[in-house]
């Protein structure tokens, strides 16, 4: 009597676990490379959309402004000081440990952080002061290696 006995030999065993093996590094290695693509992206994106509210703060704050209160403000510093007068009360944009404030209001979330707040008047005929020109160095707190650099130059109107 022969017996046919089928089965799965050592060898192929072995085989069918090396490649297995295989695809599992392939798969494991796309995925962390995903998952690190997603969080620098997340991060720029961070950065990006701080960039953009501050900016929108700013212009929505000097369409308002009668004008810039020069004896409190702080200009030609990284760290400045910009005082807003508006119809009926005074408002200030502060750099204080790397958070940028408005009104005592943080306007930046706790993940980034303000290099540089430096503010440049721009005068008329001299004496009374009709812009600012602004910029602000952003850089990300959960990696420094992003970072941008907003520059304006706000009107009073």
């Amino acid at each position: 009597m022969n017996k046919n006995l089928k089965g799965i030999t050592l060898v192929e065993t072995t085989l069918y676990i090396s490649l297995f093996s295989i695809i599992i590094v392939i798969i494991m290695n796309f995925m962390l490379s995903a998952q690190e693509a997603t969080r620098r992206n997340d991060i720029n994106s961070n950065i990006s959309r701080t960039a953009e509210l501050i900016t929108q703060h700013l212009s929505y704050s000097f369409d308002r402004t009668i004008s810039v209160n020069e004896l409190n403000s702080v200009f030609n510093n990284n760290i400045g000081v910009l005082e807003l007068n508006f119809a009926n009360e005074s408002k200030q944009y502060t750099l204080i440990d790397s958070t940028l404030y408005f009104d005592s209001i943080p306007i930046t979330p706790s993940t980034i952080s303000v290099n540089q707040f430096l503010l440049e008047p721009t005068y008329k005929n001299g004496t009374t002061i009709i812009g600012v020109r602004i910029t602000i160095e952003l850089q990300s707190k959960i990696d420094s290696t992003f970072r941008q650099t907003v520059n304006l130059l706000e009107i009073v109107r």
